[in-house]
């Protein structure tokens, strides 16, 4: 029961969402979790319109290749590390969070996938967002036996930002969670999912890159 209350406590800051449309709208529906939201001020609005025309740009270019973001972030034992660490590998970058249920259904087709494809070049890195400690996110890594490196917050809010500079680059935006970028070699995002998918999908995305 102590374990599980870990837990439930960032549940207090988030809801279920029903986003997208047609066939997409239905599997988001059931396979993301929302991001909460923060207050609105004019300087928020101001940045939020700078963020919307970029993923208009992006969305308009679909044959421009996108690069992914660098970032700084901390592992669960205080390393700092950026996406230049995994330079030359492919990498599957998922943001989820430790209360969102479509998330941890991900997590057994993850840890699949990172111990057959990890020494075929395949990173598997998980961004935790607003889910605690990293003490708390390293005892729920530890229950659900993840073995893909789980990366967080060094300060404070890194992994929001980091998420927000993700989606704003690729269009998708940042509303919710999971939602997992494919990287290539070259560190180019070749694929966004938006909600939760099975191993097989990402599987046959990441084959073709390994």
């Amino acid at each position: 029961m102590k374990f599980h209350n870990i837990f439930l406590i960032p549940l207090l800051f988030f809801y279920v969402l029903g986003c997208g449309n047609s066939a997409e709208t239905n599997r988001e529906k059931t396979s993301t979790v929302e991001i909460s939201k923060k207050p609105i001020t004019a300087a928020s609005q101001k940045k939020n319109s700078k963020r919307n025309n970029a993923s208009k740009k992006n969305q308009n270019s679909a044959s421009q290749k996108i690069k992914a973001p660098d970032f700084n972030l901390a592992d669960l034992d205080g390393n700092i590390l950026n996406f230049s660490a995994y330079e030359g590998q492919v990498v599957m970058l998922t943001f989820w969070g430790t209360w969102c249920g479509p998330c941890i259904k991900e997590i057994p087709d993850f840890i699949e996938l990172y111990d057959k494809y990890n020494k075929e070049g395949l990173e598997i890195v998980g961004i935790a967002i607003q889910s605690g400690s990293p003490e708390n996110i390293k005892l729920f890594s530890e229950h659900y036996k993840i073995n893909y490196p789980i990366l967080t917050d060094i300060n404070g809010n890194e992994s929001y930002k980091a998420f927000s500079d993700y989606g704003t680059i690729s269009g998708v935006g940042m509303r919710a969670v999971p939602t997992t970028f494919l990287i290539d070699r070259d560190g180019y995002i070749v694929k966004t999912y938006r909600g939760a998918r099975p191993g097989n999908v990402f599987l046959k995305d990441l084959k073709p890159y390994l």
